[in-house]
């Protein structure tokens, strides 16, 4: 089979492996769509795994299960999610399953941007079926399913006003998840004029110095962060989405965060939960996605699809094998 393999931040080559071969408790899925995360392109963050197949916002077809596999069969269209949490240690119990040895252990063989993968057990017990869903819009399962967890330790509700920081893909999936859990109060920071233009049209309004109860930041500026935080009124939640990087300050006034009773939460992956309820919320309409594919390209343009979410010339790429 063919895979995209980054061998740095910049550099992608198309290579063969041997086909994946299903053991037992294992699925082999032929890949029918990948969605080009910020996480791929992020320096500070992918850097580290590389060389290797990245791609993890997939959607695939079974093609082989191996022994004792009775949740799926051959020629079923899943969303695959590339992490699963014991649901049983210390960390699980305490809600932070996304931070488990085993959610972070567990991964696709090789990675989403190759034209078939391989699940381990762990994996397979957390198959979606898509159903009726167009499989590029299967793709956004999981990023979606990011949100809706960060929204959740933000403890957004009703009533709430919220300030997104970012109008990328994962900032408007906020805007329009967060209109689907029924919050009118809306801004969005965002310098270019295309994408403030998108998010307005999902309901957002431009920030312009309103306070705020909860700010969303999916930037990596420590700034931008710091700015988001100076918008939160007495009690209000900062939820960081992206990470600065090891060693970077992020600006917040440690003085304000005491006197105004504030509170500063991160947020990092999708657990099972979170996975199925951005399944429901794409299969009922309520969130848009396919309006946020700008790109989609084959298994050999994956360098392309990179660089243009890079620079910042597509909102989401999709990658086709």
């Amino acid at each position: 089979m063919r895979v995209a393999r980054s061998l740095s931040t910049r550099e992608v080559i198309v290579e063969e492996l041997p086909d994946p071969v299903a053991g037992p408790g294992e699925v082999v899925c032929r890949v029918l769509a990948c969605g080009v995360c910020g996480s791929d392109v992020s320096e500070t963050y992918v850097s580290r795994k590389l060389p290797a197949v990245l791609g993890h916002e997939v959607v695939g077809e079974v093609l082989e299960v191996g022994a004792n596999v009775t949740t799926t069969a051959v020629g079923e269209r899943v969303v695959i999610h590339h992490h699963v949490p014991c649901g049983a240690c210390r960390t699980c119990r305490r809600g932070h399953e996304t931070l488990c040895e085993q959610f972070r252990s567990t991964a696709l063989d090789p990675g989403g941007f190759a034209e078939r993968v391989r699940l381990s057990a762990p994996l397979v017990s957390e198959l979606l079926h898509l159903g009726t869903l167009d499989p590029v819009a299967g793709t956004f399962v999981e990023p979606l399913g990011c949100v809706l967890r960060a929204f959740d330790r933000a403890r957004l509700k009703p009533g709430d006003e919220l300030l997104v920081v970012g109008a990328g893909a994962n900032g408007l999936l906020a805007v329009a998840a967060a209109k689907a859990r029924g919050i009118d109060a809306i801004w969005v920071r965002e310098p270019q004029p295309g994408r403030m233009a998108i998010a307005e049209g999902l309901g957002a309004r431009p920030h312009a110095g309103e306070t705020v109860d909860i700010a969303f930041v999916t930037s990596a500026s420590a700034a931008a962060i710091g700015d988001a935080g100076a918008s939160l009124g007495i009690g209000g939640t900062l939820c960081l989405y992206a990470t600065t990087g090891p060693g970077t300050p992020l600006g917040l006034d440690s003085e304000q965060i005491f006197l105004r009773a504030l509170t500063v939460c991160s947020s990092w992956s999708a657990g099972p939960a979170d996975m199925r309820a951005a399944r429901r919320l794409i299969a009922a309409g309520e969130v848009d996605v396919l309006a946020l594919v700008t790109h989609r390209l084959a298994l050999a343009q994956t360098g392309e699809a990179l660089d243009l979410q890079r620079r910042g010339e597509a909102i989401k790429a999709i990658v086709q094998p």
